[in-house]
Parts: C-alpha cells; structure tokens; sequence
C-alpha cells in the first residue's frame, strides 16, 4: 500500500466532483474533509490498530476509507460491498492511488450476503448503515451468516436527539427531559425517509433498541460508547435463539391437545 503522496497532489483536486462525508488522511498531511473521522469512529467501536492477516468485510464502503484504513493496519484481504457505483464514488480512484491490491468491490445488497458466495470474514464493518435500511433485522441476520468473530457498527441513536423535522420545537422540549424512558425500553423511530431530510433514511434507534436488535441476531455486544447522537458498538458471534426461516415459531405451542 503506497504511503507517500504523488508529486503536486491536492485533497481537493483529487476529490473533485466526489462527495466525501468522512475524514480520512490519505496521506500523512492529506486529509479529507468530512463530517465523520475514520480513525475516531474505529476506535470507538474498538477495531484493533492491529489487523494482520485478518479477512475484512467493509459494507456501504462510499470513498471505501474505513476498509483502506483496515488494509493500512495490515489486514490481509478486504472485501467491499455496496449498492453504488465505484467509478461514482471514487472507490476505484482511490484505491488506484493506494495502490491497494488486496481489495475486492462487489456491488450488491447486505441483503445479498452468502457464505457460501462471499465466504466468512473475521471483521465485519458495519457503520453508519443501520437506519438507511428497510428491513435492518433481516441485514443483521445476513451479517451473522459471514461473520466469523467480530462485527462493529456504529448509528445515529434517538435517546437525546430527535431528527424528524416535522416535530417542532416546543415538542421537542417536552420529549426530550423524558429521557429516562427514553433510555430503558427498546425504541425505533419510523422517519419514512424524507422527515430526517434524507430519504434514504428509514428507521433511528435508541441505544437500547440498537444493541438489543444486534444481540437478537446473535451476537453479544462487548464494547458500547455513545455521544448524545451516536452509538458505536463492538460484538461478538455467538449462538443464534432461534431457527433462520422459523424464526422460533412453535405450530404446536398453542394448540389444544389432541
């Protein structure tokens, strides 16, 4: 992986035309500008500055910088998958630049994981991804089945912030000093896309809901760190409570004995 910058090479003048929302150096000195810091949000979820020899699945990868920072701490092969166009997001360019020649784009769904297609990967990078889903509970699931030990996700959480625009503000004021029952029940908020201002935006958890969701698919959550807007959580693969397709259903649970 290449770590000195070419010749008169300028974040901007790379990045034209290329959206980036995270912040990231590219190169000592060269750093992105963007709301949401690679290196911060890994280390909140506990990802190891060490990764050598590790097989990393990076989903909703955008710029790709969270699996390139993986492949900067030594990992040995990243797999990257998301529904958007690398030529569009600049994946491709920036990992030409890198010179990154472990990496693989899969342009798919996170509903479309399969082992058997995909194999299994010892970390899985699941951030900032949750509330753009329509069936989040389904993704989990399809994560569990290509997770071999370790899955970190991090999301915008409810307890103290409401993101639906539609709620005004001496609302708000009345909601949010609740916060304790807030906090303690499971919550999802249900923005139908455009009453957050993104309408790739479907459902905001509470902390409780998030680890709760993640732990129901599996796993057991290790390490979890929130600010006022934002969870970050490291779990771990674990038995599954119920039957995949099944979903613990019982036929016979409820009728009358013969």
């Amino acid at each position: 992986m290449r770590t000195d910058p070419p010749a008169d090479f300028s974040i901007p003048a790379f990045f034209e035309g290329i959206y980036t929302y995270q912040s990231w150096e590219v190169f000592p000195g060269h750093k992105t500008a963007g709301h949401k810091d690679i290196v911060g949000s890994l280390d909140l979820m506990g990802v190891d500055r060490n990764l050598r020899g590790k097989r990393v699945l990076d989903i909703a990868p955008w710029n790709g910088f969270f699996g390139f920072e993986c492949i900067r701490r030594g990992a040995a092969e990243l797999v990257s998958l998301g529904p958007d166009d690398p030529e569009v997001t600049g994946y491709y360019k920036v990992r030409d630049l890198l010179e990154v020649d472990n990496c693989r784009y899969v342009r798919g769904s996170v509903y479309d994981l399969d082992a058997a297609v995909h194999g299994v990967f010892d970390i899985v990078l699941f951030p900032g991804v949750f509330y753009h889903l329509r069936h989040p509970l389904l993704a989990l699931d399809k994560i569990y089945d290509v997770t071999q030990s370790e899955l970190y996700v991090d999301s915008p959480i409810i307890d103290f912030t409401i993101y639906d625009q539609t709620i005004t503000p001496d609302v708000k004021a009345k909601i949010l000093p609740h916060g304790e029952f807030i906090h303690s029940m499971p919550l999802l908020h249900f923005s139908k896309g455009r009453e957050t201002g993104d309408p790739f935006n479907w459902f905001m958890p509470n902390r409780r809901a998030l680890r709760d969701m993640v732990e129901s698919s599996g796993f057991t959550v290790e390490i979890f760190k929130h600010s006022l807007s934002w969870a970050f959580l490291k779990a771990l693969k674990t038995t599954r409570s119920f039957v995949p397709g099944i979903e613990g259903y019982n036929p016979g649970k409820f009728l009358p004995n013969n």
